[in-house]
């Protein structure tokens, strides 16, 4: 038992370190036994969180069965201390594991391959929604079960979305000047616009 976990590798990573980027190879897993990690995807310059991990989460798992490149860059919040669990060390354990876990494993890794891959569309998806929208969708599908209220959700959202959006982009269009005529026609004086307000 000790020769198996003296090859384990104990770490302490910095906070605000990137130890994984996007397009990485990954060929080793993080065992996260104390602090915070965030993974992140970046979008036209911008940072959008697709999850976080604390203890006892493992990053870059499917790395240790398959040639995998990271979708994701993972960044520590807080000060971390990790387990390296590397590829080689991984494949030699599975090895000595019974054919039916070799296979069980492969068929893990493309499920957490596709639901790592949604995850990220989703965190995309909702960094692009305004907050507005979401806190008018949640009322109106206050007290609605959670399946049909994500039914809902996909139909709505978008177009909630474009309105809000739309409706923001009047008000900020509106401070332009307009022109007063007299009873006569004449152009008397230009003043702000009246600000339309949804409040």
């Amino acid at each position: 038992m000790a020769s198996d976990t003296s090859i384990l590798e104990r770490s302490a990573i910095q906070k605000g370190k990137v130890f994984i980027h996007a397009g990485d190879e990954i060929s080793r897993a993080y065992v996260i036994q104390n602090g915070e990690v965030v993974a992140f995807t970046m979008q036209n310059d911008r940072k959008i969180e697709v999850s976080r991990f604390g203890p006892d989460s493992i990053i870059g798992e499917l790395g240790l069965v398959s040639d995998e490149i990271s979708l994701l860059s993972y960044e520590t919040l807080t000060l971390c201390t990790v387990v390296t669990v590397t590829r080689q060390e991984f494949q030699k354990r599975l090895h000595k594991a019974d054919k039916n876990v070799s296979t069980i494993m492969e068929h893990a890794v493309k499920k957490i391959s596709y639901y790592e891959n949604i995850e990220t569309q989703k965190a995309v998806k909702a960094a692009e929604i305004d907050e507005t929208a979401y806190l008018l969708m949640n009322n109106l599908l206050k007290g609605i079960s959670h399946d049909r209220k994500m039914e809902y959700e996909d139909a709505i959202l978008p177009h909630l979305n474009g309105l809000i959006k739309a409706i923001k982009s009047i008000k900020k269009s509106k401070k332009e000047t307009m022109t007063v005529f007299d009873e006569e026609g004449n152009a008397t004086e230009e003043t702000e616009a009246p600000d339309i307000s949804m409040e």
